[in-house]
C-alpha cells in the first residue's frame, strides 16, 4: 500500500512515516479477527490518503475551494483559512472562484449554509438557536436575517411549509 500512495504522488517521506505508524499498530494487535479488521481499516486509511492528497493537489483552485467549504460547513470559514489550508494567496481565492461560480466565496458560503439549515429544519426537531449555533452563524437573528434574504421566508415558515410547496408539483 505504501509503493501504492508514492506511485499516486504522495510524498515518500511522509509515505513512510505513515507506514512506521501502521506497523506499529499491527505488532499491538494480538488477535487474528482483530488483524483482519485493522488491515481492513488500514486499507481504507490509505485510500483516504491518497484520495485527500490528490483533491488537495490536483484538483483546480475553485474545487479545492468548494470541497473546503463543504468540510467545514459547520464552522466559521474565512478567506484566512481557506488560503491557509489551500496554500493559496487570498488574492486568487475569490477570481478563480467566481469565475467558475459566478458568485464569491462568502456568497456561496453563505447560500451552502443556508441549503444545510433547509436539511435540517425538514430532517430534525432542531430549533433555530440550534441550527444558527450549529453552522455557525453568530446569532439566530442573522441567520433569520440570511435565511430570509437568501430564500424569500424565513426558516419557520419553510419548515412549516416546506410539505405544501414541495408536495403541490
Amino acid at each position: 500500500m505504501n509503493r501504492a500512495i508514492i506511485q499516486w504522488g504522495y510524498p515518500y517521506a511522509l509515505a513512510y512515516k505513515v507506514h512506521s505508524e501502521l506497523l506499529t499498530q499491527i505488532e499491538l494487535t494480538k488477535t487474528i479477527p482483530n488483524i483482519f479488521e485493522l488491515l481492513k481499516s488500514i486499507t481504507w486509511y490509505y485510500f483516504r490518503i491518497i484520495q485527500e492528497y490528490r483533491i488537495k493537489n490536483f484538483l483546480p483552485l475553485h474545487q479545492r475551494i468548494k470541497s473546503y467549504i463543504d468540510e467545514h460547513i459547520g464552522e466559521n470559514i474565512t478567506l484566512n483559512d481557506i488560503a491557509s489550508t489551500l496554500h493559496a494567496s487570498k488574492k486568487t481565492l475569490n477570481p478563480a472562484f467566481k469565475e467558475y461560480f459566478n458568485v464569491t466565496i462568502m456568497q456561496f458560503v453563505k447560500q451552502r449554509k443556508v441549503d444545510t439549515a433547509k436539511e435540517l429544519l425538514i430532517s430534525s426537531n432542531m430549533n433555530i438557536p440550534e441550527i444558527a449555533k450549529l453552522l455557525s452563524f453568530s446569532t439566530p437573528s442573522y441567520f433569520i436575517k440570511s435565511f430570509k434574504d437568501i430564500t424569500g421566508m424565513t426558516p419557520n415558515y419553510y419548515r412549516k411549509h416546506f410539505f405544501d410547496h414541495h408536495l403541490c408539483l
